[in-house]
Order: C-alpha cells, then sequence, then structure tokens
C-alpha cells in the first residue's frame, strides 16, 4: 500500500522516554502510535466518543505488527489508518506508520475490531450507522457496496 490508499492520518512526535536502550524507538511505542490512530479513527471517522462506561463499542480483538525501519528521537510520525473489510461483527483495519517527508513505511499494521455490548459482554452485528459511515469515509471497503 502507499499513503494514497489511506485517507485518516492522525500526527505524533516522538518523545524522548519513547527510545530504548539501542537509541532506537522501542518496538511496544508502535503499538502504542497505532493506538493512537486507531482512537482517531474511531472518534472522528466513526463518531465515537470513548469514555469510561460505554454500552457499546469497539474492542481490538487482534493485532499484527511489522516492523520495517528503525526510528530515532527525534522524530514525527504520521499513523495512516484504514478500514478495508467490514464482516458481519467486525471490522478489518490498516495502519502504515510513515516518517514525515518520508514515502516508505517504517511500519505496517493489520488489525480486527469486533463491536461489543460492553454491558452484556458480547459481541453484536455492526450497527449500519457505523456502517455507513466507513462506506462515505473510505475509498473501497470490502464487504460494503452502495
Amino acid at each position: 500500500m502507499s499513503k494514497q490508499d489511506f485517507s485518516h492520518v492522525f500526527s505524533i512526535n516522538v518523545r524522548w522516554g519513547d527510545a530504548d536502550v539501542y537509541g532506537h524507538i522501542n518496538n511496544v511505542e508502535f503499538v502504542r502510535y497505532i493506538e493512537s490512530g486507531r482512537v482517531a479513527y474511531c472518534e472522528e471517522v466513526l463518531g465515537l466518543e470513548l469514555v469510561t462506561g460505554m454500552d457499546l463499542g469497539w474492542v481490538l480483538a487482534d493485532i499484527q505488527c511489522s516492523y520495517l525501519q528503525q526510528v530515532h528521537y527525534p522524530a514525527h510520525l504520521e499513523v495512516h489508518t484504514r478500514i478495508s473489510k467490514v464482516g458481519n461483527k467486525s471490522v478489518t483495519l490498516l495502519a502504515e506508520i510513515y516518517q514525515e517527508g518520508r514515502d516508505s513505511p517504517v511500519s505496517t499494521s493489520e488489525a480486527v475490531m469486533v463491536w461489543v455490548n460492553l454491558k452484556q459482554h458480547r459481541s453484536e452485528p455492526v450497527p449500519d450507522v457505523q456502517k455507513e459511515r466507513i462506506f462515505a469515509f473510505e475509498k473501497s471497503v470490502e464487504g460494503l457496496t452502495s
């Protein structure tokens, strides 16, 4: 994929404390950056206010992360996020992290989020309003048609 395949971008500055003993950004920080992009996507695109005590919402069920390049402090990163597939109760979310001004990703990720009734602790079908928001925002999504 490339930057042009993503419609949502979240910018983040690398913090001094994100580096490990080897001087590069620790691998767990990349997952946190991806999380920040995912949360921003949920709030900005899907219209969800993520607060304690929510009745319904997305829960991360699976995540894979590939580390492609080292990043050192200081750096400014862009987390590009998109939903590529919508299933009955879940979505597949893709993310790529780019160092500002560069065209090749430093990290890529694929994750699955499940729509969950948080009060009853069970998955439920993705609501139509969520599907409509995804369809209106994304260029193409497997599992959604007009």
